[in-house]
């Protein structure tokens, strides 16, 4: 059920309020609570359950709600008759907010987050975030992420356009340690916004028409790419609480091995449908 696995959610924050979340949020072990001090002195004071490296301050609470749906799917707490269900039901949500309440970020504010994750021992990084523009020192950030051995889920984009064609970062960054995402619609077909890339985009998910949490202890239903990554995940969450030693490359290789084909999606992108079960 992912045990004691962290899942870093580098997105718009998580709402620290959500019954179905608090249970499963990151606590940092070298900071103290409400004392105003940078205890652990990594640049944020009071960092106690993730970091704002917009605002850069340790409140990662989230006011747009992208990233609570996100995290929701990921690890919403399950069997505890409340809300719904998250893929890894005992996860560690390590909220790093890099999109502002109104939805903007930057380069900066994304390698901000990214570095603070594996400083703090992200094993699985979600990036459901997309944009246009190549940046060297993003590319760097992965490749660290590739040697400490986390595994970086991201989103393929929600344009409708052939990655392989027309880029989109960190989607069409190459490294052994990233896994690309398409969404999905329940037929199974490749989603009606999603982007796609039959050398670029590793694997699809479920991503049209979910139930996610939101802002305020409520759900909603959303569809896009950035939800399937999240499934996805929420998946390596598993398979790294069942295999300890496992890298980052490792629990990609297995996802996308273990992905189902021959189905609609297929000849959009480079795998398959992702099969939980298969990959364990």
């Amino acid at each position: 059920t992912g045990g004691d696995v962290t899942v870093a959610v580098v997105d718009s924050g998580i709402d620290p309020s959500n019954p179905d979340l608090g249970e499963n949020l990151w606590v940092n072990p070298g900071e103290i609570a409400g004392n105003g001090l940078d205890d652990d002195a990594n640049g944020f004071v009071d960092d106690v359950h993730g970091a704002d490296t917009v605002g850069h301050d340790g409140d990662p609470a989230d006011g747009l709600g992208h990233g609570t749906a996100v995290a929701s799917l990921i690890g919403a707490r399950g069997d505890n008759g409340l809300g719904i269900t998250g893929v890894a039901w005992r996860v560690r949500l390590m909220p790093v907010k890099v999109l502002h309440d109104r939805g903007w970020g930057t380069t900066v504010t994304l390698i901000t987050g990214l570095r603070y994750a594996l400083a703090n021992g992200a094993r699985v990084i979600n990036l459901s975030v997309n944009g246009t523009e190549p940046s060297q020192a993003l590319e760097e950030a992965i490749r660290q992420a590739e040697a400490r051995g986390a595994l970086v889920v991201t989103s393929a984009g929600n344009d409708r356009q052939d990655r392989d064609q027309i880029a989109s970062y960190p989607a069409s960054i190459d490294s052994p340690a990233l896994l690309t995402v398409t969404s999905t619609t329940r037929s199974g077909a490749l989603g009606s916004e999603s982007s796609y890339g039959a050398g670029t985009v590793d694997i699809a998910a479920p991503g049209d028409g979910v139930i996610t949490g939101d802002l305020n202890g409520g759900f909603r239903t959303q569809s896009g790419t950035s939800f399937a990554a999240a499934y996805v995940s929420g998946a390596a969450a598993l398979l790294a609480a069942a295999h300890p030693s496992a890298s980052g490359t490792q629990l990609r290789n297995a996802l996308a091995a273990a992905a189902r084909r021959g189905g609609r999606v297929d000849q959009w992108i480079a795998g398959g449908r992702l099969d939980v079960s298969a990959a364990l």
